[in-house]
């Protein structure tokens, strides 16, 4: 739909603050032990962790509609107050029914986040005719998330030992509700000059323009159908959905880890430090992805070989320094990550971005399940050495397929500069919907 006009480029540095006000949680690093505390037993807390699962696969696609028929700076401003909301709610009220409640609520958030927050920052650079310079924004995005997540748990201990639990509730509430104004200023433009004025000649007549007609705004249900035609059938999209989805899926391996480094021997005060290996190579994965957006197939078949045996290796070896592979293996994930999410932006054409992205978002949703599933029914007989190693095996095959069936090559610009053209500094259009 038609967006008023604005006098200044596209606010890039909200999209890194918002991302690492939604992140840099405290909270998320004792969750679990918040809930325990308070008389959940293991099996009531599968029972929470499977509401907050469903409820992010059933939200994930129809959210993805929403963000593309409402202004999506306004969609994540929801996402960050559902989120906030169900925080203030734990550690306020901390019961089991609360408890539950607050998963429904993340849940809905992070569904409302996936796929809006990718759109809204590719329509906004594409605006401005600085598309190219979607894969370095991204990786910086993707950056800042894993060092929040990082910061979160180095924070969490001398919170919970000053504060205790509460402690931590209450900073993440206070970090998720300054999300809300953040997001909000998304959807207004940083000032910027004013274009210069054409003189015209005096004595020309110049006729009075006549407005063309308001197209008239899609509704909910045609935005969703066409969001599932584009995913499902232009072969192109179809392509980049189905690598994104298989990558992120992929990555919920790193929830085993915490266990698989007690069992190398990790003292249990160090563990959060070693969990810093993985993260810190996620960042680093990012900022590489922004510079290889347009790697090819072979390429990314050469790098997720050497990354699935790295992490088994690093898995099997039974110490800490196992962690290095580990580490490496996130390093080529997060990377490819950056790499096949550019893919599948530069592909969408219609006019349901958000959408097509939340398809991608569910295919990784049920990749998660597939693994947890698959590494459930394993660990009645395997260590957790041997289960992260298993996650390897998909990976490689993923590797098999991209080198032996290499898609038609993609069309990805070549990176631009940061700073944006002068006609977007001038009086750009606002894109989002």
């Amino acid at each position: 739909m038609p967006q008023p006009p604005s006098s200044g480029p596209f606010r890039v540095g909200l999209v890194y603050l918002y991302t690492g006000l939604t992140e840099l949680l405290p909270l998320h690093a004792v969750y679990a032990l918040l809930m325990t505390s308070h008389g959940v037993s293991t099996g009531e807390l599968s029972v929470l962790f499977a509401v907050w699962t469903v409820t992010t696969f059933v939200c994930e696609v129809p959210s993805g509609a929403l963000a593309d028929r409402f202004p999506r700076h306004r969609v994540l401003a929801a996402a960050a107050l559902a989120q906030c909301t169900g925080f203030a709610l734990w550690t306020a009220l901390p019961s089991l029914g609360s408890f539950a409640a607050g998963f429904v609520l993340w849940g809905a958030g992070t569904a409302l986040t996936s796929g809006t927050l990718q759109s809204l920052l590719y329509d906004g650079l594409a605006a401005e005719g600085r598309a190219g310079q979607y894969a370095r924004v991204s990786s910086r995005v993707a950056a800042v998330q894993a060092c929040s997540v990082a910061a979160s748990s180095l924070a969490a201990t001398p919170l919970v030992l000053l504060g205790g639990y509460p402690a931590t509730g209450w900073v993440s509430v206070l970090l998720t509700l300054l999300a809300v104004p953040t997001a909000l200023g998304l959807g207004r433009r940083a000032p910027g000059p004013e274009p210069a004025a054409v003189p015209k000649p005096a004595h020309v007549p110049i006729p009075a323009p006549v407005p063309e007609p308001e197209p008239e705004p899609q509704g909910y249900l045609a935005v969703l159908r066409a969001g599932l035609a584009e995913a499902g059938g232009t072969p192109r999209v179809r392509s980049a959905v189905l690598l994104a989805a298989a990558l992120t899926g992929l990555g919920v391996v790193d929830e085993y880890l915490p266990v698989l480094a007690r069992e190398a021997g990790t003292p249990a005060a160090a563990v959060p430090l070693l969990l810093l290996l993985p993260w810190a190579a996620m960042a680093a994965g990012g900022f590489a992805g922004g510079r290889l957006a347009g790697a090819g197939d072979r390429l990314l078949a050469v790098l997720l070989g050497a990354g699935g045996a790295a992490l088994a290796a690093g898995a099997l070896t039974g110490r800490p320094a196992g962690f290095l592979g580990i580490a490496a293996f996130y390093w080529v994930l997060r990377l490819a990550q950056i790499v096949a999410d550019t893919r599948l932006q530069h592909a969408i054409s219609g006019p349901a971005r958000a959408t097509v992205t939340s398809v991608a978002g569910l295919g990784a949703q049920a990749v998660a399940l597939a693994v947890f599933l698959t590494l459930g029914l394993a660990a009645r007989w395997a260590s957790a050495a041997v289960l992260v190693a298993l996650t390897a095996v998909p990976v490689l095959l993923l590797a098999v397929r991209l080198a032996l069936r290499p898609d038609p090559a993609h069309h990805v610009p070549p990176p631009q500069p940061d700073e944006p053209p002068p006609s977007a500094r001038t009086g750009a259009v606002e894109r989002h919907p």
